[in-house]
This record gives structure tokens, sequence and C-alpha cells, in this order.
């Protein structure tokens, strides 16, 4: 065998075990937690804020067939856990201002139009798959101070069987306010609790996803 040959060969071998340590070094890391929680990152956790209720009940139409004042939109997603796996028969509380900027709350003393029919609270369940869906209002744009607005937002709070609680706050994207808006401004991961909305096929309505994981 020639000087050739033999080195050839040699940086063969050389280049097939890198390839067998840097392979098993990935696997590891894949089938580790660490692996599924960059596949499922965290949503992150927001303020519940002033106009919580304690008891909210479930409605089957948060537009009151469409009477609200507003753009209706349809919010969709799954809850999983950081493995990946869905979370079924969570309990998601909504709450959010009326297109106006307005609460259905006593602690909103605002001078925002109140809208008679929309309650702007729900409490919906996850299905099997860990789903969750529901009709609801663009919230408006609404002041805190004299120098500060919060963006268009609603408000949710995820309760696993298991007792693991979530609370976020979810905002769409590209909207004006989003940028003077304290508390986006603070997210790292902005993408993760941003809905884009698109048209909904064979409806007037726009549809959005989050999916949330805790």
């Amino acid at each position: 065998m020639d000087d050739d040959s033999f080195h050839f060969r040699d940086k063969m071998k050389k280049s097939i075990n890198r390839r067998t340590v840097l392979s098993s070094i990935l696997g590891y890391f894949l089938t580790k937690p660490l692996y599924a929680k960059l596949l499922c990152p965290i949503t992150p956790s927001q303020p519940k804020g002033p106009f919580y209720k304690k008891k909210i009940l479930n409605v089957l139409d948060m537009t009151n067939k469409g009477k609200a004042l507003g753009e209706i939109i349809e919010i969709k997603g799954i809850v999983s856990n950081t493995q990946c796996r869905p979370e079924h028969s969570c309990t998601i509380k909504i709450w959010q201002a009326n297109s106006f900027g307005k609460y259905n709350h006593k602690n909103d003393l605002s001078i925002n139009q109140i809208d008679p029919n929309f309650i702007g609270y729900n409490k919906i369940k996850t299905k099997k798959d860990g789903s969750f869906k529901f009709t609801t209002i663009l919230p408006g744009p609404y002041k805190v101070s004299k120098n500060i607005v919060r963006a268009p937002h609603i408000h949710l709070l995820i309760k696993t069987k298991g007792n693991k609680e979530l609370i976020t706050q979810l905002y769409f994207k590209n909207n004006l306010y989003n940028n003077n808006d304290f508390l986006f401004k603070r997210l790292k991961k902005k993408e993760l609790l941003e809905v884009s909305l698109k048209p909904k096929k064979y409806s007037k309505i726009k549809t959005g996803t989050l999916n949330i994981n805790l």
C-alpha cells in the first residue's frame, strides 16, 4: 500500500469516528427533556391585572350572536407541556376589554364606552387533543395613565388537571400599539404571545392561533 492510500484511509477513519461521536451526542440530547423544551418552549407569564374575576362562567358566545360591537375574531390553539404532550381537560379563563377598551368590571373607572352585548369573560376546557377555541371581539387599546396606553390584548389563565397554572396575555401581531406597550416590550420572545389574524375560509371573521406550553 502506498503512502497516499494509507493517509486517505486514515482520514476516512477519523472522519467516520467524528461523525459517530457527533451522532451519539445528538442522539443523547434528542431523548432528553431539554430538547423537548427547545421544541415546546414555555409560554411567558404575564401579570393578572386588576380586572380579573374569580367567578367566570362558561358562555357559548362572547359576542352575543354577533350583537357585540367591533370585529369578531376566533382564537384557537393547543395546550401542551414542555415535552410537547397535549394537556386535555385544562381550564382556560379568558377576560378582556371590549372594542372600545372598556372592561366589564367594577375596577374599570375609565370613560370608555360600555358595550352591553359584550360580557368580556369566559371559561372553556381543552379537548382530548389539548385543543381549544373561542370566538370573541378584537379588544381595543386603553389608557392606563396620561402617557401609558395598553395595546389590544386578551388575558388567559390556564390550569391543568394537575393544578399547574399559567397566567399570560396574548397580543396581535403588527398592531401599532405593541411597541409602546410596557409589558409587551419586556418580552424576550414576543413571537410566543403574538397572534397573527388571517381570514377564515368561508367566513367573514378572522382567526389566529396561539399554542400554549406550560
